[in-house]
């Protein structure tokens, strides 16, 4: 037997190497020695070790392996220290571990994996003044209190639920906890919406990640399941005056130019005549008769649409005129371009009413790996002209 009650040589941190010539030693006390912490394996020299004293100290928390090699360990007594939390490691040297006090300290909650090792070996447990937090997660430790008749609560009558517990067990006894009825759909009512959510939450992401593949499947899938009656305009693109022409904001011309005008040089060497933006209009005409002379000698209009363009007046009266055209001839000669996302209240009426009506449209990606589709999509909408007839699904 040891005791080293009230000796102040450990109060800056106990030392390892103290215990190394005292492997026979079986009780050793080290009560109220202002010890504020315990280093790991700090009495794995102690072999025969069966009763350890550490009350009343300043200990916040133990290490893993505090106890580790204490194999004979019956008596631990870790009362009146500042304890908040026991590692899940914490006994899983000690198999013969018969008492155990933790009473007077700053303990909340237990961890069943803590008590895993010594559950067929712990005969008496002090938990009363701590702060217990009596909740659902907590129910598998008066279960086992209760449950298991070799187990004996010490100081029953000063073990409380804290002020944290559920309502109806606040500052009542411990004993009196009762999960049974509060607790028992406890798995059907967290897991299982939080379940729920995590896989909406990974679908969501898969099916965005994958968006464009999805929607090439989907489409190829509607045709083979719908068919697809398609009603051409019979005239070629050169036909007409003009190949192309492109209507865009000022503000969208280093896009137009840097992205648009390259695909289509590369893609589309047939077309030669083009018009891109005011600069190539015909010159001695007024603006909007000139606009219209374009629009209609065109074999393809493209139309850029981004917050700027929405914006500006004379943009939408050019919007106009090639929407005209298309309700006009029937045809679908306009192919709407969106550059950037714009919320549905946002749009001006005739840019809604033109969806709406199932006009072909496109969406500039953001992502590298959509752009490739975006201009198979595009360069497929610009090499025919289809007759605007319900047979053509919206897409």
């Amino acid at each position: 037997m040891l005791r080293l009650d009230g000796n102040q040589m450990f109060r800056d941190q106990l030392q390892n190497p103290i215990f190394r010539s005292l492997s026979s030693l079986q009780i050793l006390s080290l009560r109220s020695s202002s010890i504020p912490s315990i280093p790991s394996k700090a009495f794995s020299e102690l072999e025969s070790l069966k009763d350890l004293d550490l009350s009343g100290n300043y200990i916040k928390k133990l290490q893993p392996d505090s106890l580790k090699g204490l194999w004979k360990l019956k008596t631990v007594d870790l009362s009146a220290n500042n304890l908040v939390y026991l590692d899940k490691d914490m006994f899983s040297n000690n198999p013969n571990l018969s008492r155990l006090i933790l009473s007077q300290n700053q303990l909340t909650f237990f961890t069943q994996s803590t008590f895993d090792p010594i559950r067929s070996s712990l005969l008496y447990i002090d938990i009363s003044q701590n702060q217990i937090t009596c909740n659902c997660d907590l129910s598998w430790l008066v279960r086992w209190v209760v449950g298991t008749p070799t187990i004996t609560l010490l100081q029953e009558k000063a073990t409380f639920c804290g002020v944290a517990s559920l309502e109806p067990f606040r500052d009542k006894p411990f004993l009196d906890f009762d999960p049974t009825e509060r607790c028992g759909f406890n798995v059907d009512i967290i897991c299982l919406p939080s379940i729920a959510v995590i896989s909406l939450v990974a679908t969501v992401m898969l099916v965005y990640h994958f968006r464009w593949q999805l929607r090439r499947w989907l489409f190829l899938l509607k045709l083979a399941v719908l068919g697809y009656m398609e009603v051409r305009d019979p005239r070629d693109h050169n036909d007409y005056e003009y190949d192309l022409n492109v209507i865009f904001h000022e503000d969208d011309e280093e896009w137009v130019q840097e992205h648009l005008r390259v695909a289509i040089e590369e893609r589309l060497p047939q077309f030669q005549r083009k018009v891109y933006g005011d600069a190539d209009l015909v010159a001695g005409m007024y603006y909007l008769e000139a606009v219209d002379y374009v629009v209609t000698r065109s074999f393809k209009t493209v139309v850029v649409l981004s917050r700027a363009a929405i914006k500006d007046r004379w943009f939408m009266l050019k919007f106009r005129t090639a929407i005209d055209h298309v309700t006009d001839t029937q045809t679908e000669f306009v192919l709407v371009l969106f550059l950037e996302d714009i919320p549905g209240e946002e749009l001006p009426f005739l840019v809604r009413l033109c969806l709406s009506d199932g006009r072909p449209y496109l969406h500039w990606p953001d992502d590298i790996r959509g752009r490739e589709y975006f201009f198979d999509e595009l360069l497929a909408k610009l090499t025919v002209n289809l007759k605007t007839n319900d047979l053509i699904p919206n897409e």
